[in-house]
């Protein structure tokens, strides 16, 4: 997913520590996160948009109180998951619908 995601043109990963859980927060340069999240679920993905309780946390990361977009992967997600988190992105991002 890091691969993917790093290909795309305004999608920033604000999540890069060597060891953490299989959660991402991204923002989309310019668009909103919320919008983001809406259009992703039309496409069933689920990837919430918010500063998930951690106001201080997202304002420091210059996030402001409206925070990123969190895409999370388990055990039971699989390839087909991952690119259509991807192609749902870039969708998002060239504003087809």
């Amino acid at each position: 997913i890091d691969k993917g995601l790093s290909v795309l043109d305004g999608v920033t990963v604000h999540s890069n520590a060597t060891d953490r859980t299989p959660t991402l927060l991204l923002t989309v340069d310019g668009r909103s996160t919320t919008d983001a999240c809406r259009f992703l679920a039309e496409r069933g993905v689920h990837a919430p948009s918010g500063a998930f309780y951690a106001v201080e946390a997202s304002r420091r990361l210059g996030l402001s109180d409206t925070g990123g977009l969190r895409v999370g992967l388990a055990p039971y997600n699989n390839t087909e998951d991952v690119e259509r988190l991807l192609a749902g992105l870039s969708d998002f991002l060239a504003g087809r619908s």
